[in-house]
Formats: structure tokens, sequence, C-alpha cells
């Protein structure tokens, strides 16, 4: 059910605009684009040169946490 919550959502454009490549996939064998960043909802690819910069990409804003500006 998530899942297709997560599409309509998507699709009528509420979630932050960022990049969603599946919807439900596997979690060990969803992959980002070479230089986009996995969220932590291990659904959303945003670019790596949105970390940290003080917006919230993500859906669950894993793209601004302390850890992700760590490993920058």
């Amino acid at each position: 059910m998530s899942e297709i919550l997560l599409a309509l959502l998507t699709l009528s454009g509420l979630l932050p605009i960022a990049k969603v490549l599946t919807v439900g996939a596997n979690r060990d064998q969803q992959l980002c684009d070479p230089g986009e960043f996995l969220c932590h909802d291990h659904v959303t690819c945003v670019s790596q040169s949105w970390l940290c910069d003080g917006d919230p990409d993500c859906p669950d804003d894993s793209d601004e946490s302390l850890d992700t500006w760590k490993n920058d």
C-alpha cells in the first residue's frame, strides 16, 4: 500500500523535486546514476551537488543530515 501512496504523491508533485527511479524496488538493488546520492528512503536519488546545501531535497531530509555531511 505504501508503494501506491508514494507513487500517487510523486505523480501529484507533492514530494520534493527529486528523481524517483523506482517505487518498491528491492532496496539492495537500488542504484543511482553517477553523481547522485541515494536518499535514506532507498527510493529517491538526488544530485550530489544538492547535499548539505541547506535545502532538503530528499523526502526524509537525509541529504541534509550530519552523517551525510561527514561522508561528503
